[in-house]
């Protein structure tokens, strides 16, 4: 009974702290003894000032270049805003962040400049990418041992690395130049969302934008349909004669890109 009460203290006395970290209502400072140099209170502080520098060093880590555009008043400004708003609810920190996009989106100042939200969004989804499983991509060798009456009937498990974005602004461009610390373009916004693809081969992250036809395609492919239902779906963006070819093509490319982890 003795150790039982002791447990339920400590987890009360954790809950309290966890509290005070979060700016909530909390009773932990009567359970600190006053002793110097300090008193309780700036004791307290500090593992409070710790706690949302430490989450604020984590959102560094996953977006960089948000950082680079904002510079670092202003990120440090929209880190203490976000954690106020956000606090880490993983065990692990890494995940940390993932509402930032979101966050940006909908908050002023920083909705008023909505490529910031994409870039957020970018960085969130390669981070996703680099510790997404790995998976043995399929050659293209395999393809060309498939009967061609088997072809109508396949179906492909795509690598678990594999993420989709749909991005309007100049987005990318910002990052790639922001990532070689030059000076990045004014932001641009397109009259329509671009398709995005982006995947991990061999430790390295990859991206490129998609044609509409590419992303419709890939769309069914992901959702378990046949290449014959891949065919189908190319009719709404096709001549029906060009939809062999180009159904080929793409999955030699998807094969190539390695993105194809088994044909079923």
């Amino acid at each position: 009974m003795r150790q039982q009460r002791a447990r339920a203290s400590l987890r009360e006395l954790q809950r309290s702290l966890q509290a005070h970290l979060l700016g909530e209502p909390s009773a932990i400072a009567e359970a600190i003894v006053d002793a110097p140099p300090l008193p309780a209170l700036q004791r307290l502080g500090i593992y409070r000032n710790a706690y949302q520098v430490r989450l604020i060093d984590a959102l560094d880590d996953t977006y960089p270049v948000l950082h680079a555009l904002l510079g670092d008043e202003d990120f440090v400004a929209l880190g203490e805003e976000f954690v106020a708003a956000h606090p880490s609810v993983h065990r692990s920190i890494r995940w940390y962040g993932a509402e930032l996009a979101q966050y940006l989106s909908t908050s002023p100042p920083y909705a008023e400049q909505a490529i910031f939200a994409e870039i957020a969004l970018l960085e969130w989804t390669l981070a996703e990418v680099f510790d997404s499983a790995d998976a043995e991509p399929v050659r293209r060798a395999a393809l060309a041992a498939i009967d061609a009456s088997a072809w109508s009937g396949l179906q492909f498990e795509l690598h678990p690395s594999l993420r989709r974005l749909e991005l309007q602004w100049n987005t990318v461009a910002v990052w790639q130049t922001m990532s070689r610390s030059e000076t990045p373009p004014d932001p641009a916004c397109a009259q329509f969302p671009v398709p995005w693809l982006l995947w991990r081969q061999n430790l390295q992250n990859y991206f490129r934008s998609m044609t509409a036809d590419e992303a419709a395609a890939l769309e069914t492919a992901l959702r378990g349909g046949s290449f014959g239902d891949i065919c189908e779906t190319l009719e709404e963006h096709l001549p029906v004669d060009e939809i062999p070819l180009r159904a080929a093509s793409l999955l030699g490319l998807w094969t190539d890109s390695g993105i194809i982890v088994a044909i079923n």
